[in-house]
């Protein structure tokens, strides 16, 4: 099941609430968090988050999109990119205007 369908709490194909598969929006990026201060793998979430092969594959696909490097303005704009992203799901969450499909929040995820 994809990554967004899944921190959205829908079904794989983004119809129906799906609360059995719900990725919690918090932990979520609690998690993101440790993994840009060293303190999990990206592995180490994947497998605590239950993720199947389509959802690591959209984790990985959004992961691709984040400032890489470890300069301090390197490690800051990853803590701006988490927390943007942060921010989209937490309006995707609820179905906010423009944040209620996964196709709108793709589009504003950027990929």
């Amino acid at each position: 099941m994809p990554l967004v369908e899944r921190l959205m709490g829908l079904s794989a194909d983004g119809t129906a609430e799906d609360p059995n598969n719900k990725i919690p929006v918090h932990a979520f990026f609690a998690a993101q968090s440790e993994v840009i201060r060293g303190a999990l793998t990206l592995a180490q979430v994947k497998t605590f988050l239950n993720m199947d092969a389509a959802t690591q594959a959209e984790y990985d696909t959004l992961a691709a999109t984040a400032p890489t490097g470890s300069t301090a303005t390197a490690l800051a704009n990853k803590a701006l990119f988490i927390e943007k992203v942060h921010s989209i799901f937490i309006l995707a969450e609820k179905r906010y205007p423009q944040y209620s499909t996964p196709a709108e929040v793709r589009l504003k995820l950027g990929i």
